[in-house]
């Protein structure tokens, strides 16, 4: 097709805009529900933990601040989408083609190839702000120019560049022999990610200069030689596509052009003709010009379908992960809350059995010693009428209180030893972190106060508990006996009533030995259960609200990424029913079950059994959408779904599913980076069609 017969094909893609424009409209629409029952369901969440008594460390604040700000990040996203599909739609007419290049990687020299230009603008190096942005129009094709990626100045650049990208139909990327740089990679993935289709340009940089014919000939001599060393050209490629795997992306579909654009542009500048002629065809910019117009001819209007489109689909892949992966977050943390609630409920029954026996051995101890005094008390003071204030001195010198009041710390220290253990260990396993949600500022928050939380070990070990302890002394009752004894001494047989009055004082000395240590294992026992009150119960029942409220969250979010999810089955499904239309295949989209995608990536088709894509056909719509397609057949069954779509990657044995909380476990064995990117996308698809969270064999999401 040459270049100046294109306005049919344009106006083609111009009816596919506005069919795309429809699309997007409706399932905004829908996507708008779903974001308005999520908001209300929010909303009513917060009501309810509002109006519940939770006293666990700030918790209900921290939890009401987290759904805020995912209610904010909807109510955000409905916002931005109407923007960007309102902004779109302004250039309804135009197929619109995105240039990005890092500076002086031949962007300028690019943009006076295709519009004639004097040059000028070539070698400045200088587009650097918002104020640089440069459309042009080429063949009825608007091309856009951004900042130089390494010429960024802050985010702003860096949003408007990747703003104008998002509604690009087609992105054309710059690079050079120079070597590929982790800039321009990670500048490529974004877009990438945004599912654009995409030439990249390798810019094969060699002098060349007409000032006389001995120059022209060395530099042209130059541009040949280089053109011509495909491996060297096919190395660089490698080494940019190679970048790929750290982003989890597959390039290999991307089409590159080899050319130079210094010799392109000279040729159109310098007066020799045969020159020139030679000159251009040794540039290479005719299989640009030629790969752009066949882009256009040939998948323009799918491009222009998927443009609208995907404005909505990858924001929901993006939320809809980042919900999930929160999700996952919350319930590892809830497990690890509940493991450390378990260990301490264990740890508490056999705590408190053995602190028992420790107060009944030790009440026990201090009765047999105290007994064992009384024989020789008795003896010594039966007829003394100061025998309570001697017993009071035996009291003293036995030291009971301030042995209890041991025994009490030394139990309460083993309880905060533990209690300290557990809060560190429960600290210390909790990876608490925010995710940012960049292109919608959404960030989540743990819902927890863990400062406060750690002042359980601040708290603890702030004095022992206090313990009225009964008073070792004899009672009035025998002091009154004793007297009565002195008294009827002088009428009474001596030895008889000697012996009486020793035997009533030891009886009565032995009772109130028993008595009072039963008051006080009695008084140990309650301290020690209000010890355990204290300390360990009100821990344990500190971790259980945690535990359920972390629970509770993780649902929730769930619940909000499977409702996002519905929605993008939907759009992807849309998609290919349109290309399945576009290739003239209309009727075989009735084969297909329902549709995972990752935007610029990879592509599942899930049939229903016994149903195939005639291969014809499977080669047009790969040629089209220029995403890897696979095909998988539906099933109930999730773990066999799943194995499905994974493929040989996990072997379906380590696949675990949970189908009351809708979590699969896998186990991943050690492979290659190349082989853990593919496992990725392959995960992210899997979710997708199963509805299932996967999260890998330690907790982790995949």
């Amino acid at each position: 097709m040459k270049e100046d017969d294109l306005k049919s094909v344009l106006s083609l893609c111009e009816k596919s805009a506005e069919k795309g424009v429809k699309i997007t409209l409706k399932y905004q629409e829908a996507l708008n529900n779903t974001l308005k029952r999520a908001k209300s369901g929010i909303e009513d969440t917060i009501n309810e933990f509002s109006e519940a008594e939770y006293n666990i460390s700030d918790s209900r604040d921290s939890l009401e601040e987290q759904l805020v700000k995912i209610k904010n990040s909807f109510e955000r996203l409905s916002t931005k989408l109407d923007y960007d599909i309102k902004k779109t739609k302004r250039n309804l007419s135009d197929f619109s083609i995105t240039l990005f290049g890092r500076t002086m990687a031949g962007k300028s020299t690019l943009m006076e190839i295709l519009t004639h230009g004097d040059g000028k603008t070539i070698g400045k190096g200088a587009q650097r702000t918002t104020r640089d942005i440069r459309t042009y129009s080429w063949n009825g094709l608007k091309i856009t120019d951004v900042p130089g990626i390494a010429a960024f100045e802050g985010k702003e650049d860096e949003d408007l560049a990747f703003e104008t990208a998002k509604s690009a139909d087609l992105i054309l990327f710059l690079i050079t022999d120079d070597g590929p740089q982790v800039a321009e990679a990670e500048c490529f993935s974004k877009i990438v990610k945004l599912g654009k289709p995409i030439i990249c340009i390798l810019n094969v940089k060699a002098h060349i200069s007409d000032k006389d014919e001995i120059d022209f000939s060395l530099g042209l001599r130059n541009i040949n030689k280089k053109m011509r060393n495909r491996e060297n050209l096919d190395t660089i490629k490698k080494q940019f596509l190679d970048y790929s795997k750290n982003y989890a992306q597959d390039w290999t579909h991307i089409p590159f052009v080899y050319l130079h654009l210094g010799g392109a542009y000279l040729s159109q500048n310098i007066k020799n003709l045969e020159n020139s002629k030679i000159l251009y065809e040794a540039s290479k910019i005719s299989i640009l010009k030629e790969k752009i117009i066949e882009q256009v001819k040939d998948k323009g209007e799918f491009y222009r379908i998927k443009t609208f489109v995907d404005l909505i689909s990858v924001p929901i892949i993006d939320i809809t992960d980042t919900l999930l992966e929160q999700s996952s977050e919350n319930s590892s943390n809830g497990r690890v809350i509940l493991r450390k609630k378990k260990e301490l409920e264990k740890w508490k029954e056999k705590f408190y059995k053995d602190g028992i026996t420790e107060i009944e051995s030790f009440v026990i101890k201090i009765k047999s010693n105290l007994n064992s005094e009384i024989v020789s008390f008795v003896e010594d003071y039966f007829e003394d009428k100061n025998a309570k204030k001697e017993w009071d001195k035996i009291m003293k010198q036995k030291k009971i209180e301030e042995k209890s009041q041991d025994l009490l710390k030394k139990l309460e220290n083993r309880c905060d030893e533990k209690v300290k253990e557990i809060v560190r260990e429960v600290l210390k396993e909790l990876e608490y972190s925010s995710y940012l949600m960049s292109k919608y500022n959404f960030k989540i928050s743990g819902i927890t106060d863990w400062k406060k939380i750690a002042s359980y070990s601040l708290m603890i070990g702030g004095g022992v508990l206090s313990l009225a302890f009964p008073t070792f002394a004899i009672p009035i009752i025998i002091l009154e006996a004793g007297i009565q004894w002195i008294i009827s001494y002088f009428f009474d047989d001596r030895n008889k009533k000697e012996k009486e009055a020793r035997l009533a004082l030891q009886n009565k000395l032995k009772k109130n030995v028993e008595e009072n240590c039963l008051k006080l294992e009695k008084k140990l026992k309650k301290n020690f259960d209000k010890l355990m009150k204290n300390r360990i119960m009100s821990l344990v029942k500190e971790l259980t609200k945690m535990n359920n409220i972390v629970f509770q969250l993780a649902d929730i979010l769930k619940e909000l990424a499977w409702n996002l999810n519905e929605n993008l089955l939907e759009l992807n499904k849309q998609i290919v029913t349109e290309a399945i239309h576009l290739i003239g295949a209309a009727g075989i989209e009735y084969h297909i079950n329902s549709v995972g995608r990752i935007p610029g990536n990879n592509i599942v088709f899930m049939l229903d059994d016994g149903k195939r894509i005639p291969e014809e056909e499977a080669k047009k719509l790969y040629k089209l959408i220029s995403e890897r397609i696979d095909y998988t057949f539906q099933h109930n069954d999730k773990k066999i779904l799943i194995s499905r779509v994974i493929g040989n990657l996990v072997e379906r044995k380590n696949i675990n599913i949970e189908d009351k909380i809708g979590v699969a476990h896998i186990q991943i064995n050690k492979m290659s980076k190349e082989k853990l990117s593919k496992l990725f996308n392959k995960i992210k698809l899997a979710q997708q069609l199963s509805k299932i969270l996967i999260i890998n064999d330690g907790g982790g999401k995949c």
